[in-house]
């Protein structure tokens, strides 16, 4: 594996994760840091589907979810938790594969909205299943990949919750128990791995969590050359001398037009007349001239004599081919 590098983003719903992980996106980018936003689950096509079925259960598929002939989905037809545990493993799996190791491979920097911390603190502890089977479980479907840094970013479920703007999916809905016993079993992951994780009190200001974030990513960047392509360097140099030039030249045509636009004022004042009254008209009026204009003179080029004197089309007619030939 090249030097990429890989961070991940965890919390309770609400903590903020996700608008940390684009103001990281940015910052790097600034920096000229090519960087990779993704998010489990959904990383992918195929966790996409994934999503939608572990956050919405089967109601997602109601044509699938056949229950006595029909289409209707009610609460027996939820997902067992160990077959939620598979259903975000397989989604891990094919995201590492596809997404995240080919980007490390290159050498990006990797944010990750959620990853394997989430099975566990979710399915271990809110679902009640075994630490070790759900951490195994992810460990080998992502091929032993964990990332250098997991942000943490820690908040009271009663209080970030209230910072949700959608309705709730089956894991926001699970209940008040649920929620502590998931933010319970973050904060012992991170007391397992000091070294990996950085716990953060999210329910301070945006600016300042994000500064937090800030000062520890240029840490884990320090040395790392820009690889994205500069501003300056897609200019291309401009040459003073042409643009003297091509000012000199837009002057004297300013020039000519002017001493031309006097010569038809004195020679046929009532068509320029006509022809600024036909610039300043309406784009909708101007439409309806040009289909009355092009109905009357199907099969050729016509001159001004093939419109009635008088009409409108045949003053429009007669200032477009004065502009023409100045």
């Amino acid at each position: 594996m090249s030097d990429g590098l890989f961070i991940s983003f965890e919390g309770v719903d609400g903590a903020g994760k996700t608008t940390q992980v684009q103001q990281a996106h940015n910052y790097l980018q600034e920096r000229g840091l090519r960087s990779l936003v993704t998010r489990e689950p959904g990383g992918t096509p195929v966790g996409l589907t994934i999503r939608e079925l572990v956050l919405h259960g089967l109601a997602a598929f109601p044509s699938v979810a056949v229950t006595g002939g029909t289409d209707v989905v009610d609460a027996s037809d939820d997902l067992a938790p160990r077959t939620e545990a598979l259903l975000y493993a397989a989604d891990r799996a094919e995201h590492v594969a596809q997404v995240v190791r080919p980007a490390l491979d290159r050498g990006d920097i990797v944010l990750c909205d959620r990853y394997l911390d989430s099975s566990v603190a979710y399915q271990a502890g809110g679902r009640d299943l075994s630490v070790d089977v759900i951490r195994r479980l992810s460990l080998w479907a992502s091929q032993g990949l964990l990332p250098r840094r997991t942000y943490l970013l820690d908040a009271d479920p009663s209080q970030s919750k209230l910072r949700l703007d959608h309705e709730p999916d089956r894991l926001e809905s699970a209940g008040d128990d649920f929620q502590q016993h998931v933010r319970q079993a973050f904060l012992q992951l991170a007391q397992r791995e000091p070294d990996r994780f950085l716990v953060i009190d999210a329910t301070q200001s945006i600016d300042r969590v994000w500064q937090i974030i800030q000062d520890d990513l240029d840490k884990l960047v320090e040395g790392r050359e820009p690889d994205l392509p500069q501003v300056d360097d897609e200019l291309p140099d401009v040459d003073d001398d042409t643009d003297d030039t091509d000012a000199q030249d837009d002057a004297d045509e300013d020039e000519s037009t002017a001493g031309y636009e006097d010569d038809e004022q004195g020679a046929e004042p009532d068509w320029t007349d006509a022809a600024d009254t036909f610039d300043q008209a309406p784009e909708a009026e101007v439409d309806q001239d040009d289909q009355s204009l092009e109905a009357g003179t199907v099969g050729g080029d016509a001159d001004d004599d093939s419109v009635p004197v008088g009409s409108r089309a045949r003053w429009l007619l007669r200032s477009r081919l004065l502009r023409k030939s100045r």
